[in-house]
């Protein structure tokens, strides 16, 4: 799922084109557009290092540090709580990375036996081995079909 979080206009540098934010379960990217151009600078999810929040009165500016060697992130004008919701998204995705080796979950369930989290698609438990119960999804009635007005009997 992409977040985006876009800078107010009201706030210095932001009057016609707002910087945007965006965070994922892959990489948080910074798009500041312009007359003719957008600039997009992204970091993956593994590489960043810190969230640094400058709380002002009305503004927060954001500050993304990189283990990677590339320069910070830098976005101005966010309020109060999208710089906070920000940082909480990325210590989120950062903590599911560590704990799954993936931050997005959706694709995982829990082994019934020993609650770790596996592929949905896993048949066995990679580890404790127990065979997994196939989820069955929904699929239509056959009376529910048009055109099948027949029986059996």
């Amino acid at each position: 799922m992409n977040h985006q979080f876009r800078a107010s206009r009201a706030s210095p540098g932001n009057l016609l084109f707002p910087t945007v934010i965006e965070v994922n379960d892959r990489h948080v990217t910074r798009i500041k557009p312009s007359w003719i151009t957008r600039v997009e600078e992204s970091v993956s999810i593994r590489q960043v290092s810190s969230v640094t929040i400058t709380r002002g009165m009305l503004w927060a500016d954001v500050t993304i540090h990189s283990s990677g060697g590339t320069a910070p992130l830098l976005g101005s004008g966010h309020t109060n709580a999208d710089a906070e919701r920000l940082k909480d998204l990325i210590e989120e995705y950062q903590a599911t990375l560590l704990q799954t080796g993936t931050a997005d979950v959706r694709m995982l369930r829990a082994c019934p036996r020993c609650a770790e989290l596996v592929k949905v698609a896993a048949r066995v438990c990679r580890f404790c081995q127990c065979e997994l119960p196939i989820e069955l999804t929904e699929e239509a009635d056959a009376s529910e079909e048009p055109g099948r007005d027949w029986s059996w009997r």
